[in-house]
């Protein structure tokens, strides 16, 4: 809990330290389908298909449908210690094309983006009582993009994530979550530099032994990367995940 504490404070501060700046405001909707594998206690293996999409400020803003914002799938693999309390998260290994976030006019005239992601790193399981469970997770991504010729950009992530089940059919679920692009940076830029904060909430339905879908709302303020300027998205989120 006090993890989760400090990495909610560290994530205001970009709020009134930048505050003078431009920031965007966007309605987005985040979807994804997940299968997920466990051949033993240990190990899980995970599959996911991204589809997310943006509303128009020029046309709608209240539809967060209308434009494309980003398709792609990723693999997993972690390996859990037997407690169940250290997952070790081997290999996240991603792909993903997409399109500038519409805030400003030159947006609409941005090239598409193809990128492909490697992550690694731990995640720690704290299961409080039979219906709370506490996790804090760390990840070094290395981000390879086409616009930069595929040369790696780094980025480090914490998560911290509180889950209480409600029903036995549904469980809330709180996150926050701080960026930071770390070495190796694009050319000119400082080696430690905000890039996100992260806050929502979401409810956990099981709709099966073996299917759940969530429900929730997301916060995301993150600064653009040649500029400085920020968006703020306000992500509604759909996932579906079916263990197999």
């Amino acid at each position: 809990m006090k993890r989760l504490f400090l990495l909610f404070l560290a994530g205001l501060w970009p709020f009134f330290s930048q505050a003078q700046h431009e920031h965007y405001p966007h309605l987005t909707l985040w979807s994804r389908m997940q299968i997920v594998k466990e051949p033993n206690p240990r190990w899980n293996l995970v599959g996911t298909f991204f589809w997310r999409r943006q509303n128009n400020y020029q046309e709608n803003r209240s539809n967060p449908t209308i434009n494309p914002l980003m398709i792609g799938g990723q693999t997993l693999i972690t390996h859990r210690n037997t407690q169940n309390t250290v997952w070790v998260h081997i290999a996240q290994i991603s792909y993903m094309v997409s399109n500038q976030l519409l805030g400003k006019p030159d947006d609409y005239n941005a090239p598409i983006g193809k990128e492909i992601r490697y992550a690694g790193g731990l995640e720690f399981n704290q299961e409080v009582n039979e219906k709370l469970t506490l996790r804090q997770r760390f990840l070094q991504e290395l981000r390879f993009f086409k616009a930069n010729d595929f040369h790696p950009v780094g980025r480090i992530r914490g998560r911290a994530t509180i889950r209480y089940q409600l029903k036995p059919f549904v469980s809330i679920n709180g996150v926050t979550e701080l960026l930071f692009h770390d070495p190796p940076v694009l050319s000119g830029q400082k080696p430690i530099r905000f890039h996100q904060f992260w806050l929502g909430g979401s409810l956990i339905w099981s709709l099966g032994e073996r299917v759940n879908l969530e429900t929730g709302y997301t916060f995301i303020h993150g600064r653009r990367s040649t500029v400085i300027e920020f968006d703020e998205q306000n992500v509604l989120n759909l996932h579906l995940s079916i263990e197999i």
